[in-house]
């Protein structure tokens, strides 16, 4: 019983950090099938990078997670200026909300942590395929409800919802990086 409080544990703390970001995202206009994809697709990202570090052990363990940690937030970093510059030039953000890096490159650069946190649940003999569905689940189910309440903010307040993502997503950054 002590394992599986461990691994919710852990799926719900990696799903936090996929439930800000989707917020920041779902102020973005993404229709509700880009919606469904960005959520499955954190939740895919996280359970593969979770399984393949709980199959790698210990050894990424201690070699890759602070690298794994700041490509993340280098790139929400990236990502929240990017937005930001946009929306504050009045560029077409429906064209940004449905490329295909915010669909897959962000939730996979976001999930690398999850690969050294794998390894860690991996070298101490977790069950591989639960843990990878029990974190991928969860995230996913963060993720959606993040990305379906940055919608809601989106409708609240359509013409300042860009830069708003944007500024929440150097937010989740910065405060990435002072952890």
């Amino acid at each position: 019983m002590g394992q599986i409080a461990t691994v919710l544990l852990f799926a719900v703390m990696a799903g936090a950090d996929n439930f800000q970001v989707a917020c920041g995202l779902g102020m973005l206009p993404l229709g509700r099938a880009r919606r469904w994809a960005l959520g499955a697709s954190f939740g895919i990202c996280e359970a593969f990078m979770s399984l393949a570090g709980l199959l790698a052990g210990s050894y990424l363990r201690i070699h890759v997670f602070g690298a794994a940690s700041l490509a993340g937030t280098i790139t929400l970093l990236a990502s929240g200026f990017l937005i930001i510059y946009l929306a504050l030039n009045d560029r077409d953000m429906e064209e940004l909300a449905n490329n295909k890096w915010v669909i897959f490159g962000l939730p996979l650069s976001l999930s690398l942590d999850n690969l050294a946190a794998g390894a860690g649940l991996g070298a101490n003999g977790y069950p591989v395929i639960l843990c990878a569905a029990v974190i991928g689940l969860i995230c996913t189910a963060m993720s959606l409800a993040g990305l379906f309440l940055g919608e809601r903010v989106r409708r609240l307040l359509p013409r300042r919802a860009g830069a708003l993502a944007g500024a929440w997503l150097v937010l989740m950054a910065v405060h990435s990086l002072l952890k």
